[in-house]
C-alpha cells in the first residue's frame, strides 16, 4: 500500500515537476537573470573605478604638498639672495634655483596629468551609474514577466499539489523525507523500478550485493551511483 501511494504521489510530483522546469528553464527567468548579472557586473566595474579615483585623489594630495613644500623651499631660498657672497655661492644658489624650477614643472606635470585621470574616472562611473538605471528599469521589466509566468504555474500546479496531499497519510515520513532529498536535487524519477538485469531504473547501474540484499529486505534500496531509490515489487 505505501509503495503503490508512493508512486501514485510520484505520479502527480512529475507533473509539478515539469511544471517547475518549465519555469526555470523559461526565457523570462533566463532573460530576468541576464539583465541582474549585467548589473551586478557594472556594480564591480564601479567599485574598481572608485578605487583607482580614491587612489588618483591620494595621489594628488600627495603631489600637492609635495609642491607646497618645494615651493616653501623657493620663497626661503630666494629670501636668501641678497646674502649671496661670491661666485661659487651664486653658482650654488642659481644651480639650487634651476633645480627647484625644474621640479616644480614636473610636479605641475604630474598634477594636471592625475587630475584629467581623475576626471576621467569620474566621467566613467557616471557613466556606469546611467547603465545601472537603464538596468534596473530592464530587470524591472523581466522580473515582472518571469512572477507573472510564476503565478500561472503554481496555479497550473495547484491540482496536482491537492491530489498530492491525501496521499502522504498512506507514506512513511521517513521514506517521505528520502524521496523529497532526491527530488531536491532535479532528480525526477525519484522512484525506479529494478532491473531484471539486477540495476538501478535510473541510471542501469547494476546494484552490489548490499544494495540487493537492502532491496530484497525493505523492497527499497539508495542507487548509489545516482541517489534514486530503487523498489522491487
Amino acid at each position: 500500500m505505501e509503495l503503490k501511494s508512493m508512486l501514485e504521489y510520484q505520479e502527480l510530483d512529475r507533473q509539478v515537476f515539469m511544471l517547475e522546469k518549465k519555469l526555470r528553464e523559461s526565457d523570462e527567468l533566463k532573460n530576468a537573470n541576464k539583465v541582474l548579472a549585467a548589473f551586478k557586473q557594472s556594480q564591480d566595474v564601479i567599485v574598481g573605478l572608485s578605487s583607482k579615483a580614491q587612489q588618483r585623489m591620494d595621489a594628488v594630495v600627495r603631489l600637492e604638498e609635495k609642491y607646497r613644500r618645494i615651493a616653501r623651499e623657493l620663497e626661503e631660498l630666494d629670501s636668501e639672495s641678497d646674502n649671496i657672497e661670491g661666485v661659487k655661492e651664486a653658482e650654488f644658489y642659481e644651480k639650487r634655483l634651476s633645480e627647484i624650477g625644474k621640479t616644480l614643472k614636473e610636479l605641475e606635470k604630474d598634477i594636471i596629468a592625475a587630475n584629467d585621470d581623475l576626471k576621467r574616472l569620474s566621467g566613467a562611473i557616471s557613466r556606469e551609474l546611467q547603465d545601472q538605471q537603464q538596468l534596473k528599469t530592464q530587470y524591472a521589466a523581466a522580473k515582472k514577466k518571469y512572477d507573472n509566468l510564476k503565478i500561472t504555474i503554481l496555479k497550473d500546479a495547484q491540482p496536482f499539489v491537492k491530489q498530492m496531499e491525501p496521499l502522504k497519510k498512506d507514506i512513511d515520513p521517513k521514506l517521505m523525507e528520502r524521496y523529497l532529498r532526491v527530488r531536491n536535487n532535479k532528480k525526477m524519477p525519484v522512484l525506479v523500478p529494478y532491473t531484471a538485469s539486477g540495476g538501478c531504473g535510473g541510471c542501469m547501474m547494476e546494484l552490489s550485493e548490499n544494495e540487493k540484499g537492502k532491496l530484497t529486505a525493505s523492497g527499497i534500496c539508495e542507487c548509489p551511483n545516482c541517489g534514486r531509490l530503487v523498489y522491487k515489487v
